[in-house]
């Protein structure tokens, strides 16, 4: 159980029956080795992340009251801020995993490309040599059909 989880236990476990705490009466009973605006900081945290578990009601004197609402108790039992926490921690993880993953990916997809690109200057060049030869077939067929012509009407075939 971590201290937010351990704030709001406090709360909801007073006998009172509409209990209110300053952030100097839970600092002292529960952690006195912290300063008092180290827990305003953790309840502030609460309420930043959960504003539905603990109403704060303002005081002039900068002390301000704060009471537990009743969705503390089924908060606590799915977990509270230990499992909110331990799931953000997750989706964190998860999120880094993704992201590396996308980073392999995209480096692979780089990789390919230049290997496309060199695929791409061989094709290139073996295109020109098969023209090339294409063309070179062409005038061996043209200077044979020429010599064969020419051997035909000297009376040299057939």
């Amino acid at each position: 159980m971590n201290k937010k989880d351990l704030i709001l236990k406090t709360m909801i476990s007073s006998t009172e029956i509409n209990p209110y705490f300053t952030y100097k009466s839970l600092n002292d009973s529960l952690f006195p080795e912290l300063n008092v605006d180290q827990v305003k900081f953790l309840i502030d945290n609460i309420i930043l992340k959960k504003p539905e578990l603990i109403k704060r009601i303002e005081n002039i004197l900068d002390n301000d009251l704060i009471q537990p609402s009743g969705l503390v108790n089924d908060f606590l039992k799915n977990g509270g801020f230990t499992e909110l926490e331990k799931q953000e921690k997750e989706r964190l993880l998860n999120e880094n995993k993704l992201k590396n993953l996308e980073l392999k990916l995209a480096k692979s997809n780089i990789k390919a490309n230049k290997l496309n690109m060199k695929n791409s200057k061989f094709n290139t060049k073996v295109n020109f040599i098969n023209i090339t030869i294409g063309i070179l077939n062409i005038l061996v067929a043209t200077i044979v059909g020429i010599i064969t012509y020419l051997s035909y009407k000297a009376g040299l075939l057939g």
